[in-house]
């Protein structure tokens, strides 16, 4: 599990470990709205991201993506 974590995109990891620290504990209703309030910083900088084109790209290449963190 910690080979696939660090393979993963670093700004995805710091996403994934945002939303649970913020969504722990409380319905689905309440955690979308936590998704779509822009209350999460980590969250919000993934979705806008080199990294997110990136990995749509690789994807679709079927390549390997290169994550920049950025």
């Amino acid at each position: 599990m910690a080979d696939r974590a660090r393979a993963a995109a670093p700004l995805a990891v710091a996403a994934v470990l945002e939303i649970v620290r913020e969504t722990e504990g409380v319905g689905v209703q309440a955690g979308f709205r936590a998704l779509r309030g822009g209350g999460l910083p980590a969250y919000r900088a993934m979705l806008g991201s080199q990294d997110a084109a990136e990995g749509a790209r690789a994807f679709t290449e079927r390549r390997a993506p290169v994550w920049r963190g950025r």
